[in-house]
């Protein structure tokens, strides 16, 4: 598992969701993945869906993010 400070957040994500991870990283604008990662210290939870289709979520447990790849609804 890959750990990372992004933007202040600590977070991790395994190598099959490093394709999420490199969406809220560099795809999205920082305001966005902002607003993800405040969903997911509310709520626990921040679900997303990449260009392409695929689905993520950003979990918050114990002060730290883990992106991890949802069931695609196909």
């Amino acid at each position: 598992m890959s750990k990372t400070d992004f933007h202040g957040h600590i977070t991790k994500y395994d190598d099959k969701d490093k394709k999420g991870y490199e969406y809220i990283s560099k795809k999205i604008d920082p305001e966005e993945a902002k607003v993800l990662f405040s969903e997911a210290k509310r709520r626990g939870e921040a679900q997303f869906e990449t260009q392409l289709g695929k689905n993520y979520s950003v979990t918050h447990k114990d002060g730290v993010y883990t992106v991890v790849k949802r069931e695609d609804n196909k």
